[in-house]
């Protein structure tokens, strides 16, 4: 069985096609892992802001109750610690998921 020179081109032009898909599908994967990665990280950002007003906060009524001589204060109920390890984790998420995005660049650059 002899293939033609035009089932060739025509094979060839197919087997193109599918890689370009296939391309298209690896990029396409990049840049949702991109935008959940830049998502993630404006949500941190977000919360390390939240933490520095409530901080403040939280010492301006240290500071209001001190001034009236109140000996009742208000205390924060999650501990700084736990914080440090919740932004932690969320470091670990985003250094992972940007691992996974180069990753895939490179992979996508060597096909």
């Amino acid at each position: 069985m002899k293939i033609t020179m035009e089932e060739q081109v025509k094979q060839l032009v197919d087997a193109l096609h599918e890689a370009q898909q296939e391309a298209d599908k690896w990029r396409t994967g990049a840049e949702i892992y991109e935008a959940q990665a830049t998502e993630l990280q404006e949500t941190m950002q977000l919360m390390a802001e939240e933490i520095d007003q409530l901080r403040k906060e939280n010492e301006q009524l240290h500071q209001v109750a001190k001034q009236q001589g109140q000996s009742t204060l208000l205390t924060p109920t999650q501990q700084p610690e736990i914080a440090k390890q919740e932004l932690a984790r969320h470091k670990i998420i985003e250094d992972a998921l940007i691992n996974k995005i180069q990753q895939l660049e490179y992979d996508l650059a060597n096909r």
